[in-house]
């Protein structure tokens, strides 16, 4: 087996393994939830629960990018599986590596080390992407439809749950304050070093409407939970409405500037 027939066959097997090992205490009874080992160490950072949906449509899309860079007369030898292939197999196998813990353990600094590595991950096959000539790479069609939201969107929305998973793991550590102003200022200050994440992708990337709209989709969330959704946390709700303001200027800026012999 070749190197590239290596990175083929992991870009359909770990996609196809994601939903299943997330499903691997709802369905199969092991281990206990995410979103129960989530209750156990919840903070104003953590989105409310419907956003975690979006979840479905990331393992469609990376099962779809499987598919279509398995198969020869498609995607087997472009450029984009060439250049994306092993960032993606990382930020996938990250991502089942998270899901078993999660399941099997509480959460912890282990779950935000294997976060980074999927944020490395994501980080760097979206960018990869953004400076790829796509014009000799997929189709117009692929490259609009599949790769650009495959990889915005999981490098937005692991973005910003980087950083929930750090206000969990610093919560259960005794490093961020249970409750009360502390437990304010500390959300606050990481949900702002998140829009410090964000902001200086979108810069570099000269704006994605897809990371923008996972970013946003995780912010109204944040904002939803400390309205409507859970104990009203009014410093954290105008944190999340200022990033989400200022996140979706910058993406609208950046993607008004012009990206010579670049696709957007």
């Amino acid at each position: 087996m070749t190197r590239n027939d290596l990175r083929t066959l992991l870009n359909i097997a770990l996609p196809l393994a994601q939903p299943l090992v997330g499903a691997m205490a709802s369905v199969f009874g092991i281990g206990h939830t995410q979103a129960e080992m989530s209750a156990r160490s919840q903070t104003p950072v953590v989105p409310a629960g419907y956003a975690f949906s979006i979840w479905g449509l990331l393992f469609a899309l990376s099962i779809a990018w499987g598919i279509w860079q398995l198969l020869p007369s498609m995607g087997r030898d472009s450029e984009p599986a060439r250049r994306l292939g092993w960032p993606l197999a990382a930020t996938f196998a990250g991502s089942i590596l998270w899901m078993v813990l999660s399941q099997l353990t509480e959460n912890g600094w282990h779950l935000v080390a294997v976060m980074l590595l999927v944020l490395a991950g994501s980080l760097t096959a979206f960018l990869a992407n953004r400076r790829l000539d796509h014009r000799t790479g997929a189709s117009p069609g692929v490259q609009r439809w599949l790769i650009r939201p495959l990889v915005g969107l999981l490098a937005g929305w692991v973005s910003v749950a980087t950083f929930a998973n750090i206000a969990g793991a610093a919560l259960v550590s005794g490093f961020f304050p249970g409750q009360g102003a502390g437990l304010t200022v500390a959300a606050v200050l990481i949900l702002l070093a998140c829009g410090g994440l964000v902001l200086t992708v979108l810069w570099i990337a000269r704006g994605s409407p897809w990371y923008a709209a996972a970013v946003a989709w995780a912010l109204v969330a944040i904002l939803y939970a400390n309205t409507a959704g859970r104990d009203l946390n009014i410093g954290v709700a105008i944190t999340a409405v200022a990033l989400l303001a200022v996140v979706l200027a910058m993406a609208w800026q950046r993607a008004r500037m012009p990206l010579p012999a670049q696709a957007r």
